[in-house]
């Protein structure tokens, strides 16, 4: 009898603990994993030849008060066919990344160039589940924001305005929120101007990038190599307009521009008419394409069809100092939409863009930024959103009349309810520096962005790189340095993104 009533015990026990195990068995997981990554590229080009599921962890419960979890796994995975990470006009490798459920630095095995046939990745992923009567179905999850770099080491300064300084943040009678903000504002700014004005590159290099956990402090975070000794760090600031003026006056040595704000600036057009032409900026390389975002709310869509129809709207149409900006207002001006034919809402990052869209503060956004973009990724998982194409006729007067920026279509299945490619513009992501740079220092930073050996240990964002399209949409002299780079390399020049990859 007794031995009868243990293993009634025992069987109650198992019952329950399957009861409550998190998401599905091995088998199940693997299943969903390859499901979703035939999803993202149509058809099996990435085939799961080893899972291992290492655990579960409870999330938050969704809207609808359902049980939601989250499950980890190692996976071992080869390419079907060949797939190429640098090609521009194809399927970005941070959706490879999304797909999986992993980090930048998740997926290891991406080199630099294409992928043959059988080539091979592992992936430290996880997959989110949501309870659904008595089994876990499969759900999306959004990537995760980008979460700010954290300055590694401080600035120096005298010890007299250090105390000054407290005691101005100690002292100051009823010191609210508010105030405490602006002075933090103020020192982060402050903090990350130094830093790039004592960069001298004999460790590295520091990047001016543009707002805190923007596409372009991802990517630099991304290229730093694990266990290399040479560093590469960013600097946050308000964005390529700020950017090309800090390399000019000598206040930083490298940043991020993007090509049409890099063409305006040596020209001494648009936001640089009151500077007059920049002329110590010089092109290292191109780095990745950066595509036009028209986005609306998707219940939107049946008053808004195109950009004309976005006459009278609010439009957030990236902050000030942003290259983001200004391409904008090119773009809208090429649809027939002046100043005064729709309301300019100022935001202070992508971020609050986004928000202000979800929340119908805004009609629409524009933002230049790297496709996909993960804050919009995010934000229409909660609001459903809509990518506008540009207008044909528009894209050809731009493109005639703005240096820089070139046809380019967002490929389908890059965002969740996409329906086809989007045709758009791009600009490139330009990493400029100043002509007082020594050739031998750009020649080492082209050393350390091109070096194959460093490429499968990358995170999965810096596998875009290529030196082929190291000169796409390059339209601003090029640094002495990198000229003979690129001279010995013999790399062509490209005209577009588009190009370089026909």
């Amino acid at each position: 009898m007794r031995s009868f009533w243990r293993k009634l015990l025992l069987l109650t026990a198992t019952l329950a603990l399957a009861g409550c195990a998190r998401g599905p068995d091995e088998a199940g997981l693997r299943s969903d994993v390859q499901a979703q990554l035939d999803t993202l590229f149509g058809s099996r080009l990435l085939e799961v030849k080893s899972l291992r599921r290492q655990g579960s962890a409870p999330l938050v419960r969704a809207k609808d008060g359902r049980s939601q979890a989250i499950v980890y796994y190692n996976a071992v995975l080869a390419f079907t066919a060949p797939y190429d990470p640098s090609d521009w006009n194809g399927l970005s490798p941070e959706l490879v990344a999304n797909a999986l459920g992993a980090t930048d630095q998740g997926v290891t095995g991406l080199g630099a160039g294409p992928m043959a046939a059988g080539a091979e990745l592992r992936a430290y992923g996880s997959m989110v589940y949501r309870r659904t009567d008595d089994t876990w179905q499969a759900s999306l999850l959004p990537p995760a924001a980008a979460k700010p770099a954290v300055n590694g080491s401080g600035p120096v300064k005298s010890t007299d305005l250090i105390e000054r300084l407290a005691g101005i943040v100690n002292t100051t009678p009823g010191l609210h929120d508010a105030d405490d903000a602006i002075i933090t504002e103020e020192l982060d700014q402050a903090l990350q101007n130094i830093k790039l004005r004592l960069n001298r590159g004999e460790q590295g290099f520091i990047v001016a990038t543009g707002p805190t956990g923007g596409e372009y402090a991802r990517f630099i975070d991304s290229l730093r190599p694990r266990g290399a000794p040479w560093s590469v760090s960013h600097a946050n600031t308000h964005g390529s307009v700020a950017n090309a003026l800090m390399i000019d006056s000598g206040e930083a040595r490298y940043a991020l521009v993007q090509s049409d704000v890099a063409a305006a600036a040596v020209t001494g057009q648009a936001a640089f008419a009151a500077y007059g032409p920049l002329r110590h900026l010089r092109a290292v390389a191109a780095l990745f394409p950066e595509p036009v975002h028209v986005v609306i709310r998707s219940d939107d869509a049946d008053s808004i069809h195109s950009v004309s129809d976005l006459r009278g709207k609010r439009i957030a149409v990236g902050s000030r100092g942003s290259g983001t900006r200004q391409t904008a207002m090119q773009v809208l001006r090429a649809h027939d939409l002046g100043h005064g034919d729709y309301v300019i809402v100022d935001a202070r990052s992508p971020e609050e863009a986004l928000q202000l869209l979800a929340d119908g503060h805004v009609d629409a956004v524009v933002e230049v930024v790297s496709a996909p973009w993960r804050q919009l990724a995010t934000a229409a998982a909660q609001v459903p959103m809509t990518l506008l194409a540009l207008d044909a006729d528009a894209m050809t007067r731009v493109s005639e009349s703005v240096p820089g920026l070139v046809p380019l279509a967002i490929p389908d299945r890059t965002y969740r309810l996409q329906q086809g490619a989007v045709d758009t513009l791009a600009a490139t992501a330009l990493l400029v520096v100043s002509d007082s740079v020594p050739d031998a220092s750009v020649q080492q930073v082209l050393d350390f962005l091109f070096m194959s050996g460093l490429a499968a240990d990358r995170g999965v964002s810096a596998s875009r790189l290529s030196r082929e399209r190291a000169l796409a949409g390059v339209t601003i002299p090029l640094h002495d340095g990198a000229a003979d780079y690129f001279a010995a390399s013999r790399v062509p020049a490209v005209e577009s993104p588009a190009a370089a990859t026909q």
